[in-house]
């Protein structure tokens, strides 16, 4: 059985603030894996997550998510 890394939301939210889309669609990708989930899911799961932090974290993530949905397409 895998390691659950814990960590990679924290990372996620730091790579959305810092604007660093490659590194937030990694982490993404991660996550996803991590869950045995698709990337359309757990983008889902982290826009929900992203709406109950305070708007300095909220924002940048809702932003970067929109932007990660292109890359599904």
């Amino acid at each position: 059985m895998d390691k659950v890394d814990l960590s990679l939301p924290s990372k996620f939210m730091d790579a959305c603030v810092a604007k660093d889309s490659i590194k937030a669609l990694r982490l993404a990708v991660l996550m996803a894996k991590q869950h045995n989930r698709t990337l359309k899911a757990e983008l889902d799961i982290l826009e929900v997550d992203a709406s109950i932090l305070s708007s300095e974290y909220r924002l940048p993530i809702h932003i970067m998510i929109k932007e990660l949905r292109n890359y599904e397409a």
